[in-house]
């Protein structure tokens, strides 16, 4: 496998500079997985001992994986008795300078630098060379490293050789955080230089004791002039991981006496109108003292005690000179005299009974109040008094002040009793016992106002010194009633009309109306109710009185008909009109005798008058038409009626006077009495010698339009005549058939006549038309237009139909299809688009051939499996 050697650089060269002293570093490890990690640059020191066993380990890579990328594949010699370092990279090179000697057989070590994970798999070298035993170091550079990764350092004897070597690194290697110098003794003010190294090379010390800065790899540390030991901490991140105290190291500073060195300090400050401190000197064995200080102040003490200071605020020096072995120092010590704070319990309080009050002392910063008063906490004082405040400030002086709260009794306020008032009735309100008055909800004391709702009312009064009461009154509103004097009435001229009232307890009305008390108006008119309810409030209401002119009804001229003749009445006058006797107005009816007929008009008010007519039925004469006769053709026959004053026949037949008759016939007769009423009656002719008349047909029963073939079977007739039972009739001298259609259902009589001349014979056929039903309409409710020739459209099955109308939607709306034609149908298909499986919706408009039209709707599942 192609070694991945970013850069391999191996400088051997013989170093004139001496070697460095080992340092207390563990020896290397026996494996790549207990591999020493490299915890200082200088005089690192080991030895190829025989008691190292061979540690490596291969790796199969390349074609077929023949070669070895292993650390024994890797190495560029033979492993015989390796041990292991390990460092982190600080940059991306490393350099060392390497001292091998002691050698055993003269041949010195091998060393690499490598990576590998977990010291297994694959091995990337960047170093591997041997080192021969040397008076002077050999330098040993790699680079391609990454910075913050871990590598190892194999050290090999050469051919098993067994030497000491010594390394120490120039670059490359983190290292943990180290201080020089690590201990110091000094004396009082003299510094020592500190110098940090290792970690990523960025510093932060500790700010005290008197350093000169708290960054970079140089400070200055001052300790105190007092004797002691003082410690310095320097922090730096990014130090070597495998080593302790990575990022954080110390430096001591013991600082001794040296010589004569005194102290002076006090117990003070002190606040005014103290009289006396105690004064301290650092201790001396068999040193002499000697005080000085204000007002000619005099000791030998070493810590004189109940020294006298000035009452004045200020400050006072005091001096101490010490003597010891011939040596003198001395030292000051300045004692303060604070100022009382200036107190100020505030002005003189006066309070109302029942309200609070704050006392804030100043002048201080602290502050107590006797008589359980807290400084800016507001509270009820229950009567005069006198309050002291003790004011504290930031020396811890004290001064007090005070301060007088005078209390002053409540007024006794009376708002008055309380009030009823009817809705919209003023009021006063007037409130006593104080000097001046005031009202909420609007209210002002003395004044009228109109009181909208029921409310209690507040008055708040104030007497002559400021303090205040209240007392309340409740002003009760009672609502107007809610009078109703009713609906509008509308009456005819001359009914009566009754007024009644609701909603109050008693009512009165205007214009001479009484309550509930039935009167006769005279004219349209607004009459008031005034109502008055339990609490004597009062409202009104108006209801409107309108009387209405009843209307001039006509019913007509008297009228003289016929039994059976049609007579329409019609009165005039007014808006609508009733009848009696089931009549309704301008539409005709048969009367069945004589009778009066009163019509009862209403105008568009609803007034009502009637009048009446005579309708006089007359009688229909009794008319007989004599009775019937069986004759021969070509006889003659006289036809006379009776019953009535004047007759007519049909058929052209004069009555009284003999005719002879072509076929058998029934003859009416036509009657006339002396009042024009008019009556039939009939009588049959029948002509013998009769031929046999027979018809048939293909067809008996059928829908329109009904296409019948009549045969004609007859036999010794001469002549045919056809009544087709449709008001169509033919006649023939032959037997021939008939066709006829039939475009109306119904139930048609054919009547076939056969004649020989002189006697007639006559058949018949019913031919029934029935009427079309109504359409009959088959839905499916599922299709597979899969093109498999089953099932593969969506229609609409309908008999007796003569037009469809089909739109189909899918379930959001969306139309699929629409037509209008009874064939049409439903492929599946959208656009030409294959549409979706699932549900459709479908409705549809179907006109029956009877003209019946049927509408309808539902669904439909689409599969195409």
């Amino acid at each position: 496998m192609k070694h991945l050697l970013l850069t391999l650089l191996l400088l051997l060269s013989l170093k004139g500079f001496s070697q460095p002293p080992c340092g207390s570093n563990p020896p290397a490890g026996e494996s790549c997985a207990t591999a020493t990690p490299i915890c200082e640059l200088n005089g690192y020191c080991g030895n190829t001992s025989a008691g190292y066993a061979v540690d490596t380990w291969s790796q199969s890579c390349g074609f077929l994986g023949l070669f070895d990328c292993g650390l024994t594949g890797e190495f560029c010699g033979s492993i015989e008795n390796n041990s292991f370092l390990t460092f982190v990279a600080s940059s991306s090179s490393i350099s060392f300078d390497c001292w091998v000697f002691n050698s055993l057989y003269g041949d010195g070590i091998q060393i690499m630098i490598f990576s590998a994970n977990n010291c297994s798999g694959t091995v990337t070298t960047y170093y591997c060379s041997q080192l021969a035993p040397s008076a002077g170091s050999q330098a040993v550079n790699a680079s391609g490293l990454t910075p913050g990764n871990t590598y190892y350092i194999m050290i090999d004897g050469f051919a098993g050789d067994v030497c000491d070597y010594t390394f120490a690194a120039n670059s490359g290697v983190l290292i943990p955080v180290d201080v020089s110098p690590a201990n110091s003794t000094i004396c009082v003010g003299e510094s020592v230089a500190l110098t940090a190294t290792g970690g990523n090379g960025s510093f932060t010390w500790n700010a005290s004791p008197n350093l000169n800065t708290t960054s970079g790899a140089a400070v200055t540390a001052t300790p105190p002039a007092t004797p002691g030991t003082y410690t310095y901490t320097v922090n730096s991140s990014t130090g070597n991981p495998l080593c302790p105290s990575s990022t954080m190291a110390t430096a001591t500073i013991i600082v001794n006496p040296c010589g004569c060195s005194v102290t002076a300090t006090n117990s003070g400050p002190v606040c005014a109108g103290t009289s006396t401190i105690n004064l301290f000197a650092t201790a001396i064995p068999g040193a002499t003292y000697s005080w000085t200080g204000p007002n000619g102040f005099t000791s030998s003490a070493q810590n004189p005690t109940s020294v006298p200071i000035p009452a004045t605020p200020g400050t006072y020096d005091f001096t101490v000179d010490v003597t010891d072995n011939g040596s003198t120092c001395s030292s000051t010590t300045t004692v303060t005299v604070n100022a009382l704070p200036a107190v100020d319990a505030g002005a003189p309080i006066v309070v109302c009974a029942g309200n609070s009050i704050t006392l804030n002392g100043s002048g201080a910063q602290g502050y107590g109040w006797n008589n359980g008063a807290s400084n800016g906490v507001s509270f009820v004082p229950a009567g005069n008094q006198i309050y002291t405040v003790t004011g504290t400030d930031a020396n811890g002086c004290v001064n007090t002040d005070q301060v007088s709260v005078t209390v002053n009794p409540l007024p006794t306020v009376d708002a008055g009793a309380n009030q009823g008032v009817c809705q919209g009735g003023p009021i006063i309100l007037s409130g006593s016992g104080a000097q001046s008055y005031s009202w909420n909800n609007g209210a002002s004391n003395g004044v009228s106002f109109i009181p909208a709702l029921t409310q209690t009312y507040t008055c708040t009064g104030t007497d002559a010194n400021g303090c205040q009461n209240t007392d309340q009154i409740t002003i009760t509103v009672n609502p107007l009633p809610n009078v109703d004097a009713g609906l509008p009435v509308v009456v005819c001229a001359g009914s009566s009309v009754t007024l009644a009232g609701s909603g109050a307890l008693t009512y009165s009305w205007n214009n001479g109306g009484v309550n509930n008390v039935a009167f006769i108006p005279l004219l349209t008119q607004t009459y008031t109710c005034t109502g008055t309810d339990a609490n004597g409030c009062q409202n009104t209401d108006q209801v409107l009185v309108t009387v209405n002119i009843a209307p001039l009804v006509n019913a007509g001229n008297d009228q003289t008909v016929c039994q059976g003749t049609a007579v329409t009445l019609t009165a005039n006058g007014a808006q609508s009109y009733s009848w009696s006797n089931g009549v309704s107005n301008g539409v005709s009816f048969t009367p069945g005798s004589t009778q009066t007929y009163t019509v009862t008009g209403t105008s568009l008010t609803g007034c009502q008058s009637t009048d009446q007519v005579v309708v006089t039925v007359n009688p229909l004469p009794t008319v007989n038409a004599g009775t019937d006769q069986t004759i021969c053709s070509g006889n003659s026959v006289t036809l006379s009626g009776s019953g009535a004053q004047n007759y007519a026949w049909n058929n052209g037949i004069t009555n009284g006077t003999s005719f002879t008759p072509g076929s058998t016939q029934t003859y009416t007769v036509t009657g006339t009495d002396a009042n024009g009423c008019v009556n039939t009656d009939q009588v049959t002719l029948t002509v013998i010698t009769m031929p046999v008349a027979a018809v048939s047909s293909d067809v008996t029963t059928g829908f329109p339009v009904l296409t019948v073939n009549l045969d004609n079977n007859s036999t010794g007739g001469a002549d045919y005549h056809w009544n087709l039972g449709n008001g169509t009739e033919a006649t023939s001298s032959n037997t021939n058939g008939i066709t006829i259609s039939y475009p109306e259902p119904g139930q048609y009589l054919v009547i076939l006549t056969a004649s020989n001349g002189s006697c007639t014979d006559a058949d018949s056929l019913l031919i029934t038309v029935s009427a079309y039903p109504d359409p009959i309409v088959v839905v499916p409710n599922i299709f597979t237009p899969n093109n498999d020739k089953n099932n593969d459209v969506f229609f609409i099955n309908a008999s007796y139909v003569k037009s469809m109308k089909v739109m189909i939607v899918n379930r959001w709306g969306d139309k699929m299809l629409d037509y209008d034609d009874i064939h049409g149908y439903w492929d599946g298909t959208v656009n030409g688009n294959l549409a979706s499986e699932g549900v459709y919706f479908f409705k549809y408009e179907i006109e029956g051939i009877n003209g019946t039209v049927l509408t309808g709707h539902g669904d439909v599942q689409l599969m195409r499996e």
